[in-house]
């Protein structure tokens, strides 16, 4: 389990390394299918992991004189603000409902893209 676990955690810190996003939406089918956790819990461990993931790319980032922070505070701020909301929304639903509605994003994140 520990490995797995390291492979996965790989898996998502390479996605942020290389494209600056998209952690979360590995994250969590690779928690709740790879590591067996409920989505609910995942979507913690999910938080969590990708957080202190991409505050550690924000780091070598700004080593490199690549960050705007006024754009990147302007959206944290924002994503602050709704992530409250979409955790109270979140822990009323049921967990099906959950995965079905991240699935939902990811096919019109694929599509936009």
């Amino acid at each position: 389990m520990l490995i797995l676990s390291v492979l996965l955690g790989v898996v998502v810190g390479l996605s942020l390394g290389l494209t600056g996003g998209g952690g979360s939406i590995l994250a969590m089918p690779l928690l709740v299918y790879g590591l067996g956790l409920g989505p609910h819990d995942a979507v913690g461990v999910s938080l969590a992991t990708v957080g202190a993931t991409a505050l550690f790319g924000v780091g070598l980032r700004w080593r490199q004189g690549e960050l705007d922070w006024l754009a990147g505070g302007i959206f944290a701020a924002a994503g602050m603000v709704g992530a409250p909301v979409g955790m109270r929304v979140g822990n009323h639903l049921p967990e099906t409902a959950l995965l079905l509605g991240l699935a939902v994003l990811m096919w019109v994140v694929a599509v936009r893209l």
